[in-house]
């Protein structure tokens, strides 16, 4: 599907409590720069409508509005939830700040495949990284008020394509959660493209 730029939002979920990195994930530097610079850079180099959720006001130096949630505590269906609804633009991209790998490329696939009758398009076991309407947003708020919060069964109930993550794409889409996690991928290949 061909998304003009002005049609679509990009939103980077930064509420986590990052209870296994043991700092703000999103923040963790890699090459000098926080995960979340890093995903913003592939992030505007498709669309300049870039916002961060989170209530970290150290997030705010990097020049991008940041919205808390509007409903706390509710893990990833909370931090969608307030995207989609402080959102503008009926596409939007959702990527979670755990993937400082990510490049254009493997956002732009995802644009590609998206059609508009579905509700969203992500990768396979990966649904924060994904193209979501912004009219999911009642469903997600429906879930939250019924305490239904684990993301993979709300997405259940949409209509969601999901994409192989094929060979080329697997290293830029590595989710990193602990320390560890950050070494692994800094040896298997330091350079974000």
């Amino acid at each position: 599907m061909n998304i003009a730029p002005q049609h679509l939002t990009a939103i980077v979920l930064a509420g986590g409590k990052s209870s296994r990195m043991g700092q703000e994930k999103g923040l963790v530097l890699h090459q000098g720069i926080p995960f979340v610079q890093h995903i913003c850079n592939a992030l505007v180099q498709i669309t300049d409508h870039i916002i961060i959720n989170t209530a970290n006001p150290a997030y705010t130096t990097l020049g991008y509005p940041c919205i808390p949630d509007i409903i706390p505590d509710c893990g990833p269906v909370g931090g969608m939830y307030t995207s989609l609804y402080h959102t503008n633009t009926t596409y939007n991209i959702i990527v979670s700040c755990d993937v400082p790998l990510i490049t254009p490329l493997v956002i732009r696939r995802l644009l590609t495949h998206h059609q508009a009758d579905y509700n969203g398009t992500c990768y396979q076991h990966m649904p924060l990284i994904g193209v979501y309407n912004q009219n999911i947003v009642t469903t997600l708020y429906n879930h939250i008020q019924a305490k239904q919060l684990k993301l993979q069964k709300v997405l259940e109930t949409l209509c969601i394509q999901s994409l192989p993550i094929t060979e080329d794409i697997m290293h830029y889409t590595t989710n990193i959660n602990t320390p560890k996690e950050h070494t692994t991928a800094i040896q298997h290949n330091g350079t974000i493209r």
